[in-house]
């Protein structure tokens, strides 16, 4: 098979990527509905919150140990085959989830799942491959945008087809899968150049604590990658804490709190499928990121606000100005990590930020849940806030330009 020389990204590279990020976000909005529904039957009452915990930060926990190995691995044998293999992985673990009939085979479906969904890794180390560095904030955009669509998707497929059995979803998301790995065997070709030097493969290259500590050694990728767990850890605190501030503080529905998700998909989409590429045109990706931060800070202080004056309307303007500001800050940072890693480590860049994000869905969700709990309904947004001005400043420091 042959690659892809840099530049334009072929129509079939940007399809298959699309659909690959669209397909791993819709399995999350997929899947997390329907766990505690398929736990019930396997656990006492007593003890399914803690089993939900467990699945959910299962997943989180493989996902940040695979990401950063995916990304070697694409960096050595290439992003095709990386990215084919995964997302039947992730097939694999959807038909095991739906099918478990005991806890082990359902923690076991959430391993198989977490360990694949590291291939956002390659995707991204491949879609920087394949795009010119001027198209490369707009092509990140586009992924982006997918992961927001997959975002709206996921809920609305699983909720349509639970009619038919709470393992429907995830046979459904299994078919999708296998139709995409199939799409991409067929049609997506190489993208990492055959040119490019390989470094010889070691242990260590897969030890995501050792990979993390060798680029986070790296002056030039640091303030980055430290700016995307700045930002990742109040995203985790918000998505987990959200719904639990429209019920405790505004008094709404299930259904109503479903609406802001939707909303945060829907902004998310308009941003990076639309306006990204003419605010990069315009401010470049730094000053567009920073941005991002700035609305994101506003939403996040809003949401702040809520806990004390619950407005309605002040929910949804808060929710919309932080989605936009992630959208924009997402993609910004993705193109700038492009640039910074250079053509040999795109893969173990991209996984690295990957990992280390992953990580935040552990930490973010219990820290934010304690706080809600033990300090203030507000407190989890006011640290949110502190973040991103923090980012704002560390990000201030990032230097794109690659590292030797």
């Amino acid at each position: 098979m042959t690659s892809v020389s840099t530049g334009a990204a072929p129509r079939a590279v940007l399809w298959f990527l699309v659909a690959t990020a669209f397909l791993g976000s819709m399995g999350m909005g997929l899947v997390n509905p329907i766990v505690p529904y398929l736990a019930e039957r396997l656990v006492p009452a007593g003890d399914l919150a803690l089993l939900v915990s467990a699945l959910s930060m299962t997943y989180a926990g493989a996902a940040f140990l695979a990401a950063p190995a995916l990304g070697v691995l694409s960096d050595r044998f290439g992003r095709r085959p990386v990215l084919i293999l995964s997302t039947l992985g992730s097939a694999v673990g959807y038909l095991m989830f739906g099918a478990a009939h005991a806890t082990w085979l359902l923690i076991c479906g959430r391993v198989i799942d977490g360990l694949t969904a590291g291939n956002f890794s390659a995707a991204f180390a491949a879609l920087a491959d394949s795009t010119r560095p001027e198209d490369r904030g707009r092509n990140f955009g586009y992924m982006g945008a997918s992961v927001g669509a997959g975002f709206i998707v996921g809920p609305a497929i699983g909720g349509l087809l639970a009619r038919f059995g709470n393992a429907a979803p995830l046979y459904f998301a299994a078919a999708l899968c296998t139709a995409n790995a199939l799409f991409g065997l067929f049609f997506m070709p190489e993208t990492r150049s055959s040119r490019e030097p390989r470094e010889a493969l070691s242990l260590g290259h897969l030890n995501p604590f050792s990979q993390l500590r060798e680029l986070l050694g790296k002056t030039g990728l640091r303030p980055l990658l430290w700016a995307g767990v700045s930002f990742a850890l109040p995203f985790a605190m918000m998505t987990t804490l959200l719904a639990l501030l429209a019920k405790d503080c505004l008094g709404w529905s299930a259904t109503q709190a479903s609406i802001v998700f939707v909303t945060v998909g829907v902004s998310d989409i308009a941003v990076q499928g639309l306006l990204l590429g003419r605010l990069i045109a315009r401010l470049g990706e730094r000053r567009a990121a920073q941005l991002g931060l700035g609305l994101a800070a506003l939403g996040l202080a809003g949401m702040a606000l809520i806990a004390i004056v619950p407005l309605s309307w002040l929910m949804f303007v808060s929710v919309v100005a932080f989605a936009v500001g992630e959208g924009i800050f997402t993609a910004c940072l993705g193109a700038l990590l492009s640039i910074a890693a250079g053509p040999d480590a795109q893969g173990r860049v991209q996984g690295g930020n990957q990992g280390l994000q992953s990580l935040t869905q552990v930490v973010g969700p219990f820290t934010g849940g304690l706080l809600y709990a033990r300090a203030h309904r507000a407190a989890p947004f006011a640290l949110g806030v502190a973040l991103l001005l923090g980012t704002a400043i560390l990000f201030a420091r990032a230097e794109p330009s690659p590292e030797s």
